[in-house]
């Protein structure tokens, strides 16, 4: 069993089962001290526990699905404005992920070279089925500074109907990506506090179309997030009347 599950090493394998078409893995997390992702303070004190089903790299031409239990611990640190977190796995499982790093690494390999509706098929003959959608979706994403100025372009979809607004850097003239995550918040948060801190590295915000140009005063839609929320959720948002 050891060199067929090589890779769940940091687990603790209950039971394999037989499931037809899939092989079903139950396992759990090692009774281990686990920091804190806030404070950093070590911590086995159980608070309860979590279920995941998630699917690893296939064995003997069968899916391999991992029913695993991961803890929910208590911060011991009385100052520690987070009181309960789920403990995570690096190397083999990432947040909110229902597949394995080296899983999706595969997966990743195979859209590079084949790209969609390609990859899909042959990675559902590798029994990994996958859209082709999520697996355009494994491609790694180029990293991209945050803007030091960015532009908000105002500007209608539909006359009188339908308007978007979207968000460029001032500087190159290209649109602003949005971030993948939220950038952790640096202090505990506050009822005065925003609810989503602001990006690091950007300076001011521009017009890039004035409203005399565009005759934009015309077109009843909603009034536009502002710039920045707007760079924290999508690059492009569109508001209906």
């Amino acid at each position: 069993m050891g060199p067929v599950f090589s890779g769940l090493s940091v687990l603790v394998v209950e039971a394999v089962a037989d499931g037809g078409d899939a092989v079903v893995v139950s396992a759990r997390t090692r009774d281990v001290a686990v920091p804190c992702p806030v404070c950093g303070t070590p911590t086995a004190k159980v608070h309860g526990y979590h279920r995941r089903t998630v699917r690893d790299v296939p064995v003997d031409g069968r899916q391999v699905v991992v029913h695993l239990r991961v803890r929910r611990l208590a911060c011991p640190a009385l100052g520690c404005w987070r009181q309960a977190f789920r403990e995570q796995i690096p190397g083999l499982l990432e947040r909110h992920q229902r597949r394995t790093v080296r899983l999706v690494g595969q997966i990743s390999q195979v859209a590079r070279e084949l790209c969609g509706r390609a990859a899909a098929r042959l990675a559902g003959l590798l029994a990994v089925p996958v859209s082709r959608s999520t697996a355009l979706r494994r491609l790694p994403l180029p990293e991209q500074a945050v803007p030091r100025v960015i532009g908000v372009d105002d500007f209608a979809l539909r006359r009188r109907h339908r308007c978007a607004t979207i968000i460029t850097d001032a500087e190159t003239g290209r649109r602003a990506t949005a971030p993948t995550s939220p950038p952790p918040p640096t202090s505990p948060p506050t009822p005065d506090s925003p609810r989503r801190p602001g990006r690091p590295g950007l300076r001011s915000t521009a017009n890039t179309r004035p409203e005399a140009e565009t005759g934009s005063s015309n077109v009843p839609c909603s009034t536009p997030p502002s710039p920045v929320s707007l760079l924290q959720t999508l690059p492009i948002t569109s508001n209906t009347t």
